[in-house]
């Protein structure tokens, strides 16, 4: 996961997700990068649950260094409780890692080729990371597939969607 270490992020329930996922798979290693005033208690957390071990918290990264936290991951997770778009699963997508999402984002509206879970869920999130995991063909076509419309995604076709929607409703308004 990679992002501003708040409440808002949903990194709690993430880490109770990371929890039931390291029951099973005791070899996962869960990588958090960011900062913010949570990460004292995020680290707490980790070690209250005894999972410690297995959660990195690398702080916050640039260039390289965040470049290859993407690059490096199984799976991107974006935890959030709210937010309003969330740009880091098509970050993600873009160097080739597969993403879980929440369907609280913004963005979960937009990228269709990916796991999404309710942040509450941990039980979900948990069984949905752990699939991930376990299977190399799924983690593959959510790649390929999310890589696929993420090319095809362009700022000036949302635009012009957005103008031919703005012609509509002023036709409709002014033929009332």
């Amino acid at each position: 996961s990679i992002g501003r270490l708040t409440i808002q992020k949903g990194l709690y329930w993430f880490l109770e997700a990371a929890s039931r996922v390291i029951a099973h798979q005791p070899k996962t290693i869960f990588l958090i990068v960011g900062s913010g005033e949570l990460e004292h208690e995020l680290i707490s957390r980790s070690a209250e649950l005894g999972i410690g071990q297995n959660v990195l918290f690398a702080g916050f990264q640039r260039g390289k260094r965040w470049r290859d936290a993407f690059a490096i991951a199984d799976l991107f997770v974006l935890p959030s409780v709210s937010e309003p778009f969330g740009l880091t699963p098509l970050e993600a997508t873009g160097y080739g890692t597969p993403s879980l999402i929440t369907k609280q984002s913004g963005v979960s509206e937009v990228l269709m080729n990916c796991l999404k879970v309710d942040y509450w869920d941990t039980g979900k999130m948990a069984n949905d990371i752990t699939a991930a995991l376990r299977h190399e063909n799924l983690r593959t076509s959510l790649a390929s597939n999310a890589a696929r419309e993420l090319h095809s995604m362009s700022w000036h076709r949302t635009a012009d969607k957005l103008l031919d929607l703005y012609h509509v409703h002023a036709n409709l308004a002014a033929s009332t």
